[in-house]
């Protein structure tokens, strides 16, 4: 007995296999309460010794059986140290069901599909997306492998993964991006008990390292002034890339894909109610006057019905699915800072203009007008400050200005 469960394995005498033979099973019992697991294997009665429950000694298989029988016991015990150190209640049932290994999960390639499989049905495409580009360098770091085990990603494994990715000629931010990907994979492999701790391979292996400082991606509120002086009716593209990055700016940071997804419905006199795509987190967010006008701009055009996208980049009568959805804001967002490339230029500016440097400029502005740290991330989405100090480390730290200034 165990933490008050009995582990045993007995012959099964109440089925008579073709050949005579009894199938051998496990018994768990707790709380008067039983559960039998079969073995996969058999035994004649003549060669079971009913006392001792292990097959006598003139058995042919005799080690062999009580190898696997001690194998299998000693997960069940070891599970149940588990659940007891964790202070978890457990059935019969539910024991035999927590040890046991679904066919196929252990399996790396498995789990990244099913996992991916997952992703789509949530309509996390994007997500899913970088989860297939993984699961796709992963196959052709290893084109012959047809089945990879989370117990073979080792110290070993990981270093000659590196190896060949700095091969093909991948950026540290790409590399990293793999690496992290896969390191998330394999938490939640260990979470559905797929893989033990014992064999977890990132304590030894530092994704840290690819973390480089990376360019300046914020801007000054006198360049962003900049940008919003420009007149660009004359071209359609350009005023919409400009109208997303300035909308961003004044809106905390709202990202393109929020930026995308947002309707007539959304607004609400002079405040915006949207939940982020990413986080699921909802937001009530009172609009500035230069994000009204920017709004204002598009009433004519997409504003005959409330269900309508604000912006022209997504259309309710074309793009209906999370695939065609997520399709049009990647291409849509090419074709963006594509845009802001020449709107930088047109602004005197050296930097790469994308519009994500609006999200880090809106974040640096506050940091650097003294807001606290756990202000901006809750402005921002964040789930934990921690992401929000990790965001922050790439933006430039110069002299704090005075905390009354204000975006505008």
């Amino acid at each position: 007995m165990i933490q008050g469960a009995t582990i045993r394995v007995t012959l099964y005498k109440s089925k008579t296999l073709a050949n005579g033979e009894h199938p051998l099973m496990l018994v768990v019992t707790k709380d008067s309460k039983r559960k039998y697991e079969a073995l996969g294997l058999s035994c004649h009665p003549d060669q079971w010794d009913f006392k001792k429950c292990t097959p006598k000694r003139n058995h042919p298989e005799k080690l062999k059986i009580e190898a696997i029988v001690q194998k299998r016991v000693s997960e069940l015990q070891a599970q149940v140290l588990d659940l007891k150190m964790n202070e978890k209640e457990f059935s019969p049932e539910s024991l035999l069901t927590a040890v046991h290994k679904p066919k196929g999960k252990t399996d790396v390639f498995a789990f990244f599909t099913e996992y991916i499989h997952r992703l789509v049905l949530q309509k996390k495409v994007g997500n899913a997306n970088v989860y297939r580009d993984t699961l796709r360098a992963l196959k052709n770091f290893q084109p012959k492998v047809k089945t990879l085990l989370f117990s073979d990603i080792d110290l070993n494994f990981l270093n000659r993964f590196e190896t060949h990715l700095r091969g093909q000629g991948l950026l540290e931010t790409s590399i990293s991006v793999y690496f992290r990907t896969l390191r998330s994979l394999y938490n939640k492999a260990v979470q559905e008990k797929l893989v033990s701790l014992n064999h977890y391979p990132f304590r030894d292996f530092k994704i840290s390292k690819f973390d480089t400082d990376t360019r300046k991606r914020a801007i000054s509120k006198t360049e962003i002034q900049k940008i919003a002086a420009l007149d660009l009716s004359a071209d359609s593209k350009a005023q919409l890339a400009q109208d997303v990055f300035m909308f961003s700016y004044f809106v905390q940071g709202i990202n393109l894909t929020d930026i995308a997804l947002l309707r007539w419905v959304n607004i609400k006199q002079d405040r915006l109610f949207y939940i982020r795509a990413k986080t699921g987190k909802g937001f009530n967010i009172k609009l500035m006057e230069p994000a009204v006008k920017i709004i204002e701009r598009y009433r004519t055009q997409t504003g005959g019905n409330l269900e309508n996208f604000i912006f022209p980049i997504l259309d309710r009568t074309k793009h209906l699915t999370p695939v065609q959805i997520d399709n049009r804001i990647h291409k849509m967002t090419g074709c963006i800072n594509k845009s802001l490339k020449q709107i930088a230029t047109l602004s005197g500016l050296d930097i790469p203009l994308t519009t994500y440097v609006a999200r880090h400029t809106y974040a640096t502005v506050l940091k650097n007008s003294g807001v606290p740290v756990a202000i901006i991330s809750e402005a921002l989405g964040h789930e934990s400050e921690s992401i929000t100090q990790t965001y922050l480390k790439s933006f430039e730290n110069e002299v704090i200005e005075a905390a009354n200034q204000n975006l505008i």
